[in-house]
């Protein structure tokens, strides 16, 4: 497979409305990508074509080297892992659970767990906490966890299932500064020492960690550029994308996005 991910001319169309147009992008093995715009750029639709949560309206997606509408996508949702804001729906069930139930619950992609587990399960969840360095929550509640707490164990549980690309949408919304960096620098480390691609959704510059190898930038449904990071992120590209001049600034990997006079 030498693609992981393609969009061939993808166009998608609401009420009317055009959401996407002509979007042209492939992901390949090893490839962390970060995908900026502003809000309503297109950003999050783009990604939910890819577990079947919206349906192109023309053009052809490919996951895993199988296309949209050919194959049972079931399997192909097995094989991508998923973070975001939209796992809020599943609080209830969330709140009721400790770090190490929700881990384990992503071998079987399910908020809850409904199926017979094994001792093998208990010991790898338990790995994957000492990974992410949240071995001290294991038996605490998700309710009582802080909001960065909590959003790394979403993120150590879709790791369960060794997924071969995870969407990780604006999985800094709403954390503070410390919380934030907190959970960037766990993102380091598993993006240097797992095989998982990741697809990281975001419209703030300084979230984009080093491990991020290639970057797109979307402005009302269509793609201003995509490739590798350094070549795509210019000041020329995001003044435009923002809709106001801008500079970056790279220090240590990481780009610092500073507004310009006018």
């Amino acid at each position: 497979m030498s693609q992981l991910i393609s969009y061939e001319h993808v166009r998608f169309v609401r009420d009317k409305n055009v959401i996407l147009e002509n979007i042209n992008w492939s992901v390949n093995p090893g490839e962390h990508w970060a995908i900026l715009g502003l809000n309503g750029s297109g950003k999050s639709t783009m990604l939910n074509m890819m577990g079947g949560y919206e349906f192109p309206s023309s053009g052809t997606i490919r996951v895993f080297g199988h296309e949209y509408g050919r194959y049972n996508w079931e399997y192909v949702k097995k094989r991508l892992g998923f973070v975001g804001n939209t796992l809020n729906r599943f609080l209830e069930t969330l709140n009721m659970e400790t770090a190490r139930e929700i881990v384990v619950s992503g071998r079987f992609n399910s908020i809850g767990l409904y199926e017979q587990t094994e001792a093998s399960d208990w010991k790898k969840a338990d790995e994957l906490l000492a990974s992410f360095r949240l071995s001290y929550l294991a038996d605490k509640p998700y309710r009582l966890m802080s909001q960065g707490e909590q959003r790394r164990v979403l993120i150590a549980r879709a790791f369960m299932a060794e997924p071969d690309a995870m969407i990780l949408d604006e999985p800094c919304s709403g954390l503070d500064v410390r919380a934030r960096e907190e959970l960037l620098e766990t993102l380091e480390v598993q993006a240097a020492t797992r095989r998982t691609s990741l697809l990281y959704v975001t419209h703030h510059i300084e979230e984009i960690f080093p491990a991020v190898t290639h970057a797109a930038v979307l402005k009302e449904g269509k793609f201003m550029a995509a490739g590798e990071k350094r070549s795509v992120l210019t000041n020329e590209v995001l003044s435009e994308a923002f809709g106001l001049p801008v500079q970056i600034e790279w220090q240590n990997g990481r780009g610092w996005l500073k507004v310009m006079p006018e």
